[in-house]
């Protein structure tokens, strides 16, 4: 359906959409009020299901910054010779005013998510709280956790989503032979072909609830508690993520992979062209509601791009990641860019950044060999600041807060 819808803010809920929203944000480091308010699909835009509408880039944009951060972003080759950035794409304003490929790829390639497979879950796990059969706040279904005396019963899924569960399967990125890893053995080791239950069978290494850690292992066993609450195993899973999020999002081109064990790999392995990351990145933009009908629960959104509260946290919500101040060992992902950017991103530098007070998803896809990209990061924090922001933030004093 093409035309307006209202802003989605928590500030102008009320009823039960206020008590759902509250209900998700319940525990927060942050206040409601300091997230910027989701912008509303633009009256005469067509909804980009069955193909984005385009126009060119905005005539207010900086274009000598833009187009030296694209130029940038572009220029640097890894393997094989082959350009880091493979594919580079914006939408503002529900237009898609910008798409670039490097060559041999293009609109219909399938590019892989690494990490951004963790805010398709986060997807998967919020229609599923919203249709009523899971509980941010129950314990979490994980019935070896639930024996006599184990403190893993203490576990929700609000934990594991903000991945705060206190588990000893973090992804281990200190690691000196990451080949040894947590996350290595997980997904390409003796944990790969039934994953789930290789991140569910460890300890407590933290009180539950109180330290934060990057965990792929966490995703993959949410993943599974979302399958097991669907039924019906590998096809299941896949019949319910095409019918209720992909199908209505026109991402035909996604795919997940899953695990020799049936569960959805939801931590990495998702493909899906870069105009299709960019839809998926829309649906967050505009507060989960699609053609005028909401494909995620009001409320979920925000709950996303709420930091989680552990002492060491400063920039992950709820498999989104948040460009506020890090805490200790941590990055803010996109530094000079707007705080209010919510961000899904994965390894060689995948990456949806969602930028509400700018009215703008920008999609960047490629394959970059390290760790913290910091100079990848500094060119799309710059090729977003190129764009003058189209409402005030109310984020601010939150960026600026210590995060412990």
């Amino acid at each position: 359906m093409i035309g307006s819808m209202p802003r989605t803010s928590r500030r102008v809920r009320s009823g039960l959409g206020a008590l759902i929203a509250a209900g998700f944000a319940a525990a927060s480091s942050a206040a409601a009020d300091e997230l910027a308010p989701l912008p509303s699909h633009p009256e005469g835009v067509p909804w980009p299901t069955e193909a984005w509408a385009e126009a060119p880039l905005p005539g207010d944009i900086d274009r000598t910054v833009f187009d030296g951060a694209v130029a940038d972003l572009f220029e640097t080759t890894g393997r094989g010779g082959q350009r880091d950035t493979r594919a580079l794409l914006v939408v503002h304003g529900g237009r898609l005013v910008y798409e670039r490929y490097a060559d041999g790829f293009g609109r219909e390639t399938r590019f892989q998510s690494w990490s951004m497979a963790k805010s398709i879950t986060n997807a998967f796990v919020g229609m599923l709280v919203g249709d009523g059969r899971l509980e941010l706040d129950a314990p979490a279904p994980v019935e070896a956790w639930h024996g006599d005396g184990d403190p893993r019963s203490a576990i929700t899924l609000r934990h594991l989503m903000q991945m705060r569960s206190g588990l000893d399967n973090g992804d281990g990125f200190g690691a000196e032979d990451m080949t040894m890893s947590f996350v290595s053995r997980l997904l390409f080791g003796e944990g790969s072909s039934a994953p789930a239950a290789y991140a569910t069978d460890v300890g407590l290494a933290h009180p539950v609830g109180e330290h934060w850690a990057y965990s792929t292992g966490t995703s993959v066993l949410v993943a599974a508690i979302a399958g097991r609450a669907v039924g019906g195993g590998r096809h299941g899973t896949l019949d319910f993520l095409r019918t209720r999020l992909f199908d209505r999002l026109g991402m035909k081109s996604a795919q997940p992979e899953f695990a020799a064990s049936g569960e959805f790999i939801g931590g990495a392995f998702m493909h899906a062209s870069a105009r299709d990351w960019a839809r998926f990145g829309y649906l967050y933009l505009r507060d989960g509601v699609w053609e005028g009908e909401r494909v995620l629960p009001e409320g979920w959104v925000d709950f996303s791009r709420t930091r989680g509260p552990a002492a060491n946290n400063g920039i992950h919500g709820a498999h989104f990641w948040l460009n506020l101040a890090p805490g200790p060992d941590q990055w803010t992902p996109l530094p000079g860019a707007p705080e209010t950017t919510f961000i899904a991103e994965g390894a060689m530098f995948q990456m949806i950044a969602i930028v509400p007070t700018m009215d703008l998803v920008a999609v960047r896809l490629g394959e970059s060999q390290g760790v913290d990209h910091m100079e990848l990061r500094a060119e799309l924090a710059r090729l977003l600041t190129a764009f003058p922001e189209t409402m005030r933030s109310t984020h601010a004093s939150a960026a600026g807060e210590d995060p412990r």
